[in-house]
């Protein structure tokens, strides 16, 4: 029973995040990105806190690597990996930017290679790196060659959100913090809120004068959704999973996040997501064929 309501979790993880694109592109018409996903994870922080008081001791960081944890976790994951991820999306599309978080999984073995001595990669996976790094050169360079417009600047863009996804989660894993990860989260999103509330008006941001209903509803779904049920199944999932497991849920993401785009918006599935999707995933399966072949044999195993 419980192998049948994780895999349920598993897909519905998929699908809520996938769908946030579309709730992204909704919020968009009215907000401006860094301040939409400020109030965002203003909202979910309340939430956040709220459900730490109920089920959770230590809400707090009490260690110099919780510290490091949160403020990592805070301006990377949710102010670079989030934050500039919205104005990238503004200036490409949700069924693009619902592709990119199949680098995600990548970046992180590349950047755990560096920063953790334990993640080293074999040649064989950094041949794997390589072919993930070629898929991502098919799904963001146009066949008619690069040209600085806005959606070679929007693309750059999501790269440095995948960057910052990827290096704040490297850094938590690095700091090894003595704190639940519900806590860790809490924190980040709230650091993570106040980094882009600061952010936003640098940049030119301001408050909008009017904000349609769906935009609202797209922000409801941003933060209830996306945010704090989401984060809070992933780590149900994360107690009985492990990370590698979960990683290959964000190549579910970009099936759903392009179905939408396509029915909701209209946006089209261009050629080169149809054939670099594909080859990223074969380079992530390469660098971590022996990670998944231990999970496939302790799934069998019923362990």
């Amino acid at each position: 029973m419980t192998r049948y309501r994780d895999a349920a979790a598993f897909a519905a993880l998929a699908i809520v995040w996938g769908l946030g694109f579309g709730a992204v592109e909704l919020g968009l018409a009215s907000f401006p990105p860094l301040l939409l996903n400020a109030v965002r994870y203003d909202l979910a922080a309340l939430l956040l806190f709220g459900y730490l008081g109920v089920r959770v001791d230590e809400w707090r960081p009490t260690t110099r690597s919780d510290v490091f944890a949160v403020v990592g976790g805070g301006l990377l994951w949710i102010g670079l990996g989030n934050g500039v991820w919205f104005v990238g999306q503004k200036l490409t599309s949700s069924v693009f930017s619902g592709t990119m978080p199949s680098l995600i999984p990548v970046m992180t073995v590349a950047f755990s290679w560096v920063l953790l001595p334990e993640d080293r990669l074999t040649p064989l996976s950094l041949v794997g790196l390589g072919v993930s790094i070629a898929g991502a050169v098919v799904i963001t360079v146009p066949a008619d060659g690069l040209t600085i417009d806005g959606r070679l600047v929007g693309t750059g863009l999501l790269f440095v959100g995948v960057c910052g996804a990827a290096l704040g989660s490297v850094l938590i894993r690095r700091a090894r913090p003595s704190i639940p990860n519900a806590t860790t989260t809490a924190w980040s999103v709230t650091i993570g809120a106040v980094f882009l509330h600061v952010l936003s008006p640098l940049v030119g941001e301001s408050v909008p004068g009017d904000v349609t209903v769906a935009s609202w509803l797209g922000l409801a779904y941003l933060c209830v959704f996306s945010t704090v049920f989401a984060y809070l199944l992933y780590f149900s999932l994360l107690e009985r999973h492990s990370a590698i497991e979960l990683s290959l849920v964000t190549y579910l993401i970009p099936v759903v996040a392009g179905t939408a785009g396509w029915l909701v918006f209209g946006e089209p599935i261009t050629e080169s997501l149809v054939v670099g999707f594909p080859i990223v995933l074969s380079g992530f399966l390469l660098m971590k064929r022996d990670a998944i072949r231990t999970e496939v044999e302790r799934v069998r195993s019923g362990v």
